[in-house]
């Protein structure tokens, strides 16, 4: 099974969610470690709260536009949330 991560990114000020990126498929296993994601958890199926330097690392070696000072930062599977088009 492939993993599909998002960093989803809560306005500080308003806590509405304001951002939504996909981790390239090819840096999930990367951006799982950096998240904390335990082993048990191959499917990243939990939430993983980053901080400032963590989601400043992952969104710089995806080259995904994140900005962790502007925003709360979390890791999730693609299905802790409907899609928005």
């Amino acid at each position: 099974m492939n993993a599909v991560l998002k960093l989803t990114g809560y306005d500080k000020a308003s806590e509405f969610l304001t951002t939504i990126v996909t981790v390239p498929v090819d840096l999930v296993p990367f951006a799982r470690e950096v998240a904390g994601a335990p082993d048990d958890d191959p499917g990243v199926a939990g939430l993983y709260p980053l901080s400032v330097p963590s989601a400043e690392a992952i969104a710089a070696e995806a080259g995904l536009a994140l900005d962790p000072d502007r925003f709360e930062a979390i890791a999730e599977d693609e299905w802790s949330r409907p899609s928005t088009v």
